[in-house]
């Protein structure tokens, strides 16, 4: 069974080597940060950071949240790990109460999504999360993202 766990700067390394594909194009395409640089400014900027951990420990994905309290809005990410496709149905079954905590900390969840990117598009539907617009050329490579959004009246 997957944990999760307040994040440590020792889990990058090992999530940064093992991230998804996707998550890592998605990050390039946005921002032109390599995986380390996306997980080091996320464990950094995060109002709070997690990481999904397997039995035995190691890094399967992180998670966390950018508090914009001014405005009741938490901007929130999560970059993962190809390990993670060994647990997604233990991950699946755990990230519903994690997305509800994440919403008690904010009304408004929000944040942008590589449109190629159709994992984590589906993951955030299933979660609730509505598509809110589509941004043609967005980031370092200009490519189509999407914003996504989740308020307490969607989730409840």
């Amino acid at each position: 069974m997957i944990k999760v766990r307040s994040s440590i700067r020792q889990d990058i390394p090992w999530l940064a080597q093992t991230m998804r594909p996707e998550d890592r194009d998605e990050v390039y395409a946005g921002s032109k940060d390599t995986p380390h640089k996306a997980l080091i400014k996320g464990f950094t900027y995060s109002t709070e950071c997690f990481t999904v951990v397997c039995p035995e420990g190691k890094p399967l994905a992180m998670f966390g949240y950018v508090a914009a309290p001014q405005d009741n809005v938490s901007y929130v990410w999560m970059l993962g790990s190809t390990e993670l496709l060994k647990h997604r149905w233990s991950f699946l079954r755990q990230s519903r109460e994690w997305v509800d905590y994440l919403q008690s900390k904010a009304p408004i969840l929000t944040n942008l999504v590589d449109r190629r990117n159709t994992v984590h598009i589906a993951w955030l539907k299933w979660l609730g999360f509505k598509f809110v617009r589509v941004l043609p050329e967005y980031g370092h490579l200009k490519l189509p993202f999407v914003e996504f959004v989740r308020t307490k009246s969607c989730a409840e």
